[in-house]
């Protein structure tokens, strides 16, 4: 991995051939770790020290931050944890998000511990964000903990400053990390008046979300996503939700006792125009425990589309203990269900085969909306 190579590389001396790159410590800054002050002027500091290709190391420890930190138009910057640092908000807290990053590319974040004021999970506190990656470009979020923030955790998106239905976030990893107790991990970019995409080219792999929604949420088009191998539970919610993303592969994740959908696919209505979508694939998973399914809308009534969403797969899952305990009609009591608003159009070419189900008492396993055209299903077979 990039991250463990670039540490034991540039802790020896470079030779002839090699850049002259800088290597920092937050201590150096006046960071101290465990006294219980406030370190964000020293983490702030050492940030703004850092020229494109230099390395922060952050020691052992519990580090307390009371303001923003922020890191801007870097290349090629690694910050990285020695030992098991934690980088707690105190309370009260001066800004929204605890480490706020805008036009870097290259950066490397390996672990560190994010620690929030809010478990987001059991009751949002929206504004009580984590880390924030705005426009940037090959990011690694690797190895690294989030916890017990009101909202995002961490959100990956397109800057607020762009212009009109920009998508300039791209090729972010993802991996090996722990988001707990959290609100959401997300691609929307929230702020009020904006139309812009998301994230281009994300992966996440490897990741456990225990007691945190993935969402991966755009206003215009947006494409390329992976969720591959993560572990999704104990979740308040849904677990997953996409919104106008295109080119989606979900698979060979786990998911399971989650108090929503498995997964939930829909129009953002928070969108201005129309925006064309689909593609979306879901493979060799793993749905155990829920209270509903996958639920796949095509449009909502104010949609003025002339073609339909095309080419969902949903193969070779399995899926048990999905109860709908607290849905009542029978209609809604499917463990995949597709729906329209639409008079006219909804789904095009959809792929349900190779699934495995068990049933609880009144439901159904697939509930394809009238409006859904070239549908191939088979091979589905109870446990």
């Amino acid at each position: 991995m990039k991250a463990i190579v670039l540490l034991s590389v540039s802790l020896s001396y470079p030779t002839a051939m090699e850049p002259l790159v800088n290597i920092y410590s937050v201590t150096q800054f006046g960071a101290i770790a465990n006294d219980q002050k406030d370190d964000s002027d020293a983490f702030q500091d050492a940030l703004s020290t850092l020229q494109d290709g230099d390395t922060l190391i952050v020691p052992d420890g519990h580090y307390l931050l009371c303001n923003t930190i922020s890191l801007l138009n870097k290349k090629d910057v690694s910050i990285i944890g020695i030992g098991k640092p934690e980088l707690s908000k105190c309370a009260p807290f001066s800004g929204e998000y605890l480490f706020y990053v805008k036009y870097t590319d290259g950066l490397w974040v390996n672990n560190l511990t994010f620690n929030g004021l809010n478990n987001g999970d059991i009751e949002p506190v929206w504004g009580e964000q984590g880390l924030y990656l705005a426009s940037t470009a090959n990011s690694y979020i690797v190895n690294s903990h989030f916890r017990y923030f009101g909202d995002a955790a961490l959100r990956l998106t397109t800057s607020a400053d762009e212009e009109m239905y920009a998508v300039t976030s791209n090729n972010i990893t993802v991996m090996q990390n722990t988001f707990e107790n959290c609100g959401q991990v997300t691609t929307t970019q929230a702020t009020a008046g904006t139309q812009l995409g998301g994230s281009k080219n994300i992966l996440f792999k490897g990741n456990n979300f225990n007691g945190c929604t993935l969402k991966l949420s755009s206003r215009t088009e947006v494409s390329n996503a992976k969720i591959l191998n993560n572990t999704f539970q104990n979740i308040n919610g849904t677990a997953v939700e996409l919104s106008y993303y295109s080119d989606v592969l979900f698979e060979k994740n786990k998911v399971k006792n989650v108090n929503g959908f498995l997964i939930n696919v829909y129009p953002n209505t928070r969108a201005e125009k129309n925006v064309k979508w689909g593609d979306i694939r879901i493979n060799d998973n793993v749905f155990d425990g829920s209270e509903q399914g996958i639920r796949l809308q095509s449009f909502v009534n104010t949609a003025n589309s002339v073609d339909p969403i095309r080419n969902i797969s949903i193969t070779n899952n399995m899926f048990q203990n999905i109860k709908f305990d607290n849905v009542n009609e029978s209609k809604y009591r499917s463990i995949i269900r597709t729906l329209t608003q639409n008079n006219e159009l909804s789904f095009s070419n959809v792929t349900i085969k190779n699934n495995q189900y068990r049933l609880e008492d009144r439901t159904t396993f697939i509930s394809i909306d009238p409006k859904t055209k070239k549908i191939d299903i088979e091979e589905n077979h109870p446990l």
